[in-house]
């Protein structure tokens, strides 16, 4: 397309640059200007905060102005890998541009007391690659240098990650960062004890991954007699062989993410009245010791089924522990164990108002649906989702099928909505959407993504509307995609 017309001065040549850097020079009767020395370096850093670092660091040879951009940068994203991923062995180059961008300009002819260090919001070191071993020992102090740097100029929200080598350890400078809100570490094989994070008294989140845990050390003491601030705790793939987190603490949410646990382990959680939410999935501990005082309102068990020795008494004592919460997600293993009915009638989840349940698509997946709503008698909303399975006929784990749906006992008075994804049209599948419409008496949406198109979802469709409805307000809705 032509935009001679449109900007008809662009084609001689007279662009606003051009313009404004010709009336520059009329008015100085002079030499020329650059047209970015009126824009402030708070702008400069600004603009260089949304490129990638290498980008940020070439950004420097547009001009003169422009050397010190990455220095005013409120964010940064030092990464190694990413700034030269077809040159690793500029292990030195990307050092001195990474010094450059975090240590302060230095001072000015015309101004001898150096400047004020523009603030740091947000800063991110990952530096997989960079600990070779012949530049290890330089990195290590690179490393001490920029933490020491970012202090200085009071960063907030810290992210590191150090490749696995000797010599990548976490320096004391670390502890100089005293503005810290949020911190991720994330550590390849760390094996060495964690420093006290008593300095980080302004620390709202903390996510460590790829670290030991170990209740010998007093890191976790520390961590909630001198962060009284903390609200956010992510463990992602820890080794883990006794996890004791003790109040009193003002602690909200709790994550434990695919993490490894030792033989024989434990997590204690004491005296957090503030905690609402738990995340908790891979692996589990052995032991589980929860206060009774923990009120909680989201709860998440993604536990998968151990390939060897399943213990599912240590599962069914966990969900009884924290599984009464208003929201509750389970994943396929955990909504299995409800198919024993006879070891759960004492177990009610009357808090649960919203329940997520994630089952796997053979006959008899969605069979252990049922005696689980027959524990939640509350539930107001139930999303189902199917998952493929290893095999098409799969037993369950104790090596009995549960056989088909049994509405005896289900009372669902206070179910509204229902969303089902992926449902096919297997006997159990189209038995618990009979189960839910004739035990749902307050339905009032039913939303249905079939795992099929075509005609079979045809044939699907007309199935599932001529069966009864308890609740003639009830809409059922067929949609294509989740």
């Amino acid at each position: 397309m032509r935009t001679k017309h449109l900007i008809p001065n662009h084609a001689a040549g007279l662009t606003y640059a051009a313009r404004d850097s010709a009336a520059r020079d009329n008015n100085a009767g002079g030499g020329g200007i650059d047209p970015f020395e009126g824009f402030p370096d708070a702008v400069l850093g600004l603009i260089v905060s949304k490129l990638p670092f290498r980008s940020a660091v070439a950004a420097s040879a547009i001009s003169r102005r422009w050397r010190g951009a990455a220095a005013a940068a409120p964010a940064l994203d030092i990464d190694f890998a990413a700034a030269f991923p077809a040159a690793p062995r500029r292990r030195a180059a990307f050092a001195a541009a990474a010094t450059a961008a975090l240590a302060p300009r230095p001072a000015s002819p015309s101004q001898p007391s150096p400047p004020r260090p523009h603030p740091l919001r947000r800063l991110r070191l990952a530096l997989d690659g960079l600990f070779d071993q012949a530049f290890a020992a330089s990195a290590a102090e690179h490393l001490a240098s920029w933490l020491a740097s970012a202090a200085a100029r009071g960063v907030e929200r810290l992210e590191l990650r150090l490749p696995r080598s000797r010599l990548a350890v976490l320096p004391p400078s670390l502890l100089a960062c005293t503005a810290l809100t949020s911190l991720t570490l994330r550590l390849d094989h760390y094996a060495l004890p964690l420093p006290s994070p008593a300095t980080f008294t302004r620390l709202s989140r903390l996510h460590l991954a790829s670290v030991s845990l170990n209740g010998d050390d007093d890191f976790f003491g520390d961590l909630f007699s001198h962060c009284a601030e903390l609200r956010d705790l992510i463990l992602e793939k820890c080794r883990i062989g006794a996890l004791r987190l003790a109040g009193p603490s003002g602690l909200r949410s709790l994550a434990i993410t695919d993490c490894t646990w030792a033989q024989e382990s434990s997590l204690a959680v004491f005296e957090m009245p503030e905690l609402r939410s738990l995340r908790y999935s891979g692996a589990m501990a052995t032991r589980h010791v929860i206060d009774v005082g923990i009120s909680l309102d989201e709860v998440v068990l993604a536990i998968e089924k151990p390939q060897t020795k399943p213990r599912e008494d240590i599962l069914r004592e966990l969900i009884a522990l924290v599984g009464n919460a208003p929201s509750l997600l389970l994943s396929p293993w955990c909504t299995e164990q409800f198919a024993r009915v006879e070891e759960w009638l004492k177990v009610r989840l009357d808090r649960v108002r919203r329940l997520s349940c994630i089952i796997e698509r053979r006959e008899e997946g969605a069979s252990s649906i049922a005696p689980l709503l027959s524990n939640c008698r509350n539930v107001e909303e139930l999303r189902v989702s199917v998952v493929p399975s290893q095999g098409t006929r799969r037993r369950c784990s104790d090596g009995e099928c549960h056989g088909l749906l049994r509405s005896k006992g289900v009372m669902l008075k206070h179910l509204k909505g229902v969303r089902m994804k992926y449902i096919d049209e297997s006997k159990s599948g189209l038995e618990l959407v009979k189960l839910l419409l004739k035990n749902a008496s307050a339905l009032e949406t039913m939303n249905i993504v079939p795992s099929m198109d075509g005609l079979e979802q045809a044939m699907f469709k007309r199935r599932v509307l001529k069966f009864r409805k308890s609740s003639r307000n009830a809409i059922i809705q067929f949609c294509t995609a989740g």
